[in-house]
């Protein structure tokens, strides 16, 4: 992770693009808005909205997302004890936000692919949305339709008392001063990332 943050001087690397994606605007200052800050930030992680959607999402569309956000609890984290996965489930609002982004207004699809979406998601909802990267959904071995369910699973698993995951993220966040602002979603998505990624190379 302070690789991805930080770049290595050792090796010369550069810190990754991606780390812009959580820098621009935090913190959000429009939390219930898609706005053109989190249409930039999205192509950082090597995604494009297309055109027609991105100018949707910011004029047409927009007063249709920012009400469907605004029932979403901005702050509120999938490791909460209190999120129940009624907010994940097939009649919430956080699914008729996924299929309102996914679709243009006549029901067509537009481009907005399960990846892309899931990182928009994100960047309005980062302590509860995870991205659904390719690479990390290989590295979990996971599927699109049990991403939700994997990850709000893994972020509730109590063991005597312990949240094993959660303590593990929050010590990898206190770990790496550049990552202090970032939510454990999005840190535990960097470290997997990177190790797919290494993996890949080395394969």
């Amino acid at each position: 992770m302070a690789t991805y943050l930080n770049g290595d001087p050792d090796s010369e690397t550069l810190p990754f693009v991606g780390r812009h994606f959580d820098e621009l605007s935090i913190p959000d200052e429009n939390p219930n808005e898609i706005t053109a800050s989190d249409i930039v930030a999205v192509s950082f992680l090597s995604v494009s909205i297309p055109p027609a959607a991105a100018w949707a999402l910011l004029h047409s569309r927009k007063n249709k997302i920012t009400e469907i956000l605004s029932e979403i609890t901005p702050d509120l984290a999938i490791d909460d004890p209190n999120c129940d996965y009624g907010v994940f489930d097939e009649n919430s609002s956080l699914q008729q936000l996924w299929t309102t982004l996914r679709r243009n207004a006549s029901g067509d699809r537009w481009g907005m692919g399960p990846v892309l979406t899931s990182k928009l998601m994100a960047r309005k909802r980062p302590h509860l949305v995870p991205i659904q990267d390719s690479i990390v959904l290989a590295e979990l071995n996971a599927t699109d339709r049990d991403f939700w369910r994997m990850w709000w699973q893994a972020m509730q698993l109590t063991d005597s008392g312990h949240r094993p995951v959660r303590h593990y993220a929050r010590k990898l966040r206190d770990s790496v001063p550049a990552a202090h602002e970032l939510s454990l979603l999005r840190v535990l998505d960097i470290v997997i990332w990177m190790n797919g990624k290494a993996r890949r190379a080395t394969a």
